[in-house]
């Protein structure tokens, strides 16, 4: 398979940082900040961030407190998302360190342009492309696979919803029994497609669905027309990573979460 071109790994950058969109968040380029922020809905340090951030080697630190000014009024905990080897400048990262900045979560992209053959699909499974009526019973199984709250409901099935409609988004839930046991969500742009929220209901865990819902989606990915499929891995899950190997992803860069210090 041909490595992703810088365009495509620029274009992932700016995917994953867009992600919260389907949750509701509101998303806004800030060119005198020279960075994009989210906002959730509601407010929390979960989905409030900056990120593509494109600064100056000389003055990224007034950029960097400005930014951490703006979120602080806002009632918002200043937090960065860097894409390793695309953040600017150089050395950024070195510099938030010393700032007293502090890294409070890290993962992996990885990348594929296989479509892998689907594994064998037991007669008791089912998988369906959520609609506008299944949206909300999609979104009830992402709370009590990722345990999140409930207050962020009304916006996640908002953003759901909206997402399905204007065909940026597909979600994909797999049922046994007709009972909803594992789900997907492929986020769409012109030339991408971002495959998250990869999740099996905690009583049907390591029993191959989690391997079939992300081989299904890779291939509606493929299939819609995008030339790469990505998707991002929490370092350390081991298990995670060797089955998006085994169906042929590959790592792209690595992207950090940065909190900033109290004031």
């Amino acid at each position: 398979m041909a490595p992703p071109s810088r365009d495509e790994l620029l274009g992932i950058e700016r995917h994953l940082a867009a992600l919260p969109v389907h949750s509701g968040a509101r998303l806004h380029d800030d060119a005198a900040l020279g960075m994009l922020l989210i906002q959730g809905r509601p407010a929390g340090p979960g989905l409030d961030y900056g990120a593509v951030v494109r600064w100056p080697t000389d003055g990224w630190r007034d950029r960097l407190d400005a930014f951490a000014r703006a979120e602080r009024e806002a009632g918002a905990w200043p937090s960065l998302l860097l894409a390793e080897g695309l953040a600017e400048p150089d050395g950024l990262e070195a510099g938030l360190a010393e700032s007293g900045w502090s890294v409070v979560g890290w993962e992996t992209i990885l990348w594929t342009r296989y479509p892998a053959v689907v594994p064998h699909l037991d007669p008791t499974l089912r998988i369906e492309a959520v609609t506008d009526r299944s949206a909300a019973e999609h979104e009830a199984l992402e709370r009590l696979i990722f345990g999140l709250p409930a207050t962020s409901t009304p916006f996640r099935v908002e953003g759901l919803r909206a997402g399905l409609a204007d065909g940026t988004l597909r979600a994909f839930l797999v049922r046994s029994h007709g009972e909803p046991v594992a789900a997907a969500r492929l986020s769409l742009t012109d030339g991408l497609a971002g495959l998250y929220a990869v999740g099996v209901a905690p009583h049907r865990r390591r029993q191959g669905l989690g391997l079939l819902i992300t081989t299904v989606a890779t291939r509606a990915g493929l299939a819609s027309g995008r030339k790469l499929v990505w998707l991002s891995v929490e370092d350390g899950n081991d298990g995670a990573r060797a089955m998006y190997e085994s169906v042929g992803y590959r790592p792209a860069f690595r992207w950090r979460r940065w909190l900033a210090p109290p004031r």
